[in-house]
Protein backbone atom coordinates (compact mmCIF):
# COMPACT_ATOMS: atom_id res chain seq x y z
CA UNK A 1 0.00 0.00 0.00
CA UNK A 2 2.67 2.46 0.17
CA UNK A 3 4.37 2.33 -2.76
CA UNK A 4 0.73 2.42 -4.14
CA UNK A 5 -0.15 5.94 -1.82
CA UNK A 6 3.53 7.01 -3.56
CA UNK A 7 2.37 5.90 -7.16
CA UNK A 8 -0.90 8.48 -6.24
CA UNK A 9 1.01 11.23 -4.83
CA UNK A 10 3.61 10.97 -8.22
CA UNK A 11 0.38 11.54 -10.14
CA UNK A 12 0.81 8.21 -11.80
CA UNK A 13 -1.89 6.65 -10.53
CA UNK A 14 -5.62 8.46 -9.06
CA UNK A 15 -7.74 5.28 -7.15
CA UNK A 16 -6.37 2.10 -5.04
CA UNK A 17 -8.52 -0.84 -5.39
CA UNK A 18 -8.37 -4.40 -3.67
CA UNK A 19 -9.43 -7.66 -4.75
CA UNK A 20 -10.47 -10.24 -2.57
CA UNK A 21 -9.56 -8.61 0.45
CA UNK A 22 -10.48 -9.55 3.91
CA UNK A 23 -11.50 -7.38 6.37
CA UNK A 24 -8.48 -6.48 8.32
CA UNK A 25 -6.38 -6.92 5.31
CA UNK A 26 -9.13 -3.40 4.09
CA UNK A 27 -8.44 -1.47 7.75
CA UNK A 28 -5.05 -2.00 7.25
CA UNK A 29 -4.74 -0.78 3.64
CA UNK A 30 -7.09 2.29 4.31
CA UNK A 31 -5.42 3.13 7.09
CA UNK A 32 -2.20 3.63 4.58
CA UNK A 33 -4.30 5.26 2.05
CA UNK A 34 -8.14 5.86 1.07
CA UNK A 35 -9.29 2.35 -0.99
CA UNK A 36 -11.57 3.71 -3.99
CA UNK A 37 -13.07 0.16 -4.33
CA UNK A 38 -13.16 -3.75 -3.36
CA UNK A 39 -13.67 -6.31 -6.26
CA UNK A 40 -16.02 -9.60 -4.27
CA UNK A 41 -18.06 -12.09 -5.94
CA UNK A 42 -21.25 -11.40 -4.84
CA UNK A 43 -24.16 -12.52 -5.94
CA UNK A 44 -27.82 -14.45 -5.12
CA UNK A 45 -25.47 -17.60 -4.25
CA UNK A 46 -22.59 -15.99 -3.22
CA UNK A 47 -23.56 -13.94 -0.05
CA UNK A 48 -20.95 -14.46 2.62
CA UNK A 49 -19.96 -10.65 2.46
CA UNK A 50 -22.68 -9.07 3.11
CA UNK A 51 -21.92 -10.12 6.77
CA UNK A 52 -18.72 -8.53 7.47
CA UNK A 53 -17.33 -6.71 4.37
CA UNK A 54 -20.23 -5.07 2.79
CA UNK A 55 -21.22 -2.93 6.00
CA UNK A 56 -17.09 -2.03 6.85
CA UNK A 57 -16.98 -1.05 2.84
CA UNK A 58 -19.91 0.92 3.32
CA UNK A 59 -18.65 2.72 6.93
CA UNK A 60 -15.34 3.37 5.05
CA UNK A 61 -16.65 4.51 1.81
CA UNK A 62 -15.31 2.07 -0.54
CA UNK A 63 -17.10 1.00 -3.66
CA UNK A 64 -17.69 -2.25 -4.35
CA UNK A 65 -17.42 -4.24 -7.49
CA UNK A 66 -18.99 -7.84 -7.42
CA UNK A 67 -17.61 -10.16 -9.87
CA UNK A 68 -19.55 -13.29 -11.37
CA UNK A 69 -23.42 -11.66 -10.63
CA UNK A 70 -24.95 -14.44 -12.41
CA UNK A 71 -23.38 -17.39 -10.32
CA UNK A 72 -20.53 -17.68 -12.59
CA UNK A 73 -23.07 -18.70 -15.31
CA UNK A 74 -25.42 -20.58 -13.21
CA UNK A 75 -28.36 -17.93 -13.49
CA UNK A 76 -27.69 -18.36 -16.86
CA UNK A 77 -28.73 -21.85 -17.15
CA UNK A 78 -25.55 -23.40 -18.82
CA UNK A 79 -24.77 -25.19 -15.62
CA UNK A 80 -28.25 -26.60 -15.48
CA UNK A 81 -29.98 -27.06 -18.29
CA UNK A 82 -26.59 -29.08 -19.47
CA UNK A 83 -23.85 -30.84 -17.68
CA UNK A 84 -20.81 -28.75 -16.99
CA UNK A 85 -18.36 -29.69 -20.18
CA UNK A 86 -15.28 -31.40 -18.94
CA UNK A 87 -12.90 -29.38 -19.56
CA UNK A 88 -14.70 -26.30 -17.89
CA UNK A 89 -12.94 -24.47 -14.66
CA UNK A 90 -16.14 -24.86 -13.33
CA UNK A 91 -15.59 -28.67 -12.63
CA UNK A 92 -13.33 -27.41 -9.62
CA UNK A 93 -15.76 -25.91 -8.05
CA UNK A 94 -17.99 -27.77 -5.13
CA UNK A 95 -20.72 -26.15 -6.41
CA UNK A 96 -21.16 -28.12 -9.73
CA UNK A 97 -20.10 -31.60 -8.32
CA UNK A 98 -22.44 -34.52 -7.24
CA UNK A 99 -24.98 -33.74 -4.51
CA UNK A 100 -24.29 -30.49 -4.59
CA UNK A 101 -24.69 -29.98 -8.35
CA UNK A 102 -28.12 -31.54 -7.73
CA UNK A 103 -28.98 -29.27 -4.72
CA UNK A 104 -28.10 -26.03 -6.73
CA UNK A 105 -30.16 -26.98 -9.62
CA UNK A 106 -33.03 -26.89 -7.22
CA UNK A 107 -32.13 -23.21 -6.09
CA UNK A 108 -32.19 -22.15 -9.61
CA UNK A 109 -35.79 -23.84 -10.62
CA UNK A 110 -36.93 -21.59 -7.70
CA UNK A 111 -35.19 -18.42 -8.69
CA UNK A 112 -36.32 -19.49 -12.29
CA UNK A 113 -40.20 -19.78 -11.04
CA UNK A 114 -39.14 -15.86 -9.20
CA UNK A 115 -38.32 -14.94 -12.26
CA UNK A 116 -41.05 -16.02 -14.45
CA UNK A 117 -43.60 -14.03 -12.32
CA UNK A 118 -41.71 -11.38 -12.71
CA UNK A 119 -41.79 -11.68 -16.60
CA UNK A 120 -38.01 -11.82 -16.89
CA UNK A 121 -35.09 -14.75 -16.78
CA UNK A 122 -33.05 -16.18 -14.03
CA UNK A 123 -30.54 -13.87 -15.26
CA UNK A 124 -32.27 -10.76 -15.30
CA UNK A 125 -33.68 -11.33 -12.04
CA UNK A 126 -29.94 -12.09 -11.16
CA UNK A 127 -29.04 -8.62 -12.49
CA UNK A 128 -31.40 -6.92 -11.02
CA UNK A 129 -30.87 -8.37 -7.34
CA UNK A 130 -27.40 -7.28 -7.27
CA UNK A 131 -27.94 -3.46 -9.31
CA UNK A 132 -30.75 -3.50 -6.23
CA UNK A 133 -27.99 -3.43 -3.42
CA UNK A 134 -27.49 0.32 -3.59
CA UNK A 135 -25.52 2.94 -5.32
CA UNK A 136 -21.81 2.30 -3.74
CA UNK A 137 -22.13 -1.58 -6.13
CA UNK A 138 -20.73 -1.35 -9.71
CA UNK A 139 -21.17 -5.08 -11.15
CA UNK A 140 -19.21 -6.32 -13.41
CA UNK A 141 -21.39 -7.78 -15.81
CA UNK A 142 -21.03 -11.42 -17.05
CA UNK A 143 -20.86 -14.85 -15.38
Amino acid sequence: MGELKKLVEEGKITYIGLSEASPDTIKRANKVHPITFLQMEWSLWTREIEEEIIPLCRELGIGIVPYSPLGRGFFGGKGVIESVPANSFLNSNLRFQGENFDQNKSFFFRIGKLAENRRCTPAQLALAWILHQGDDVVPIPGE
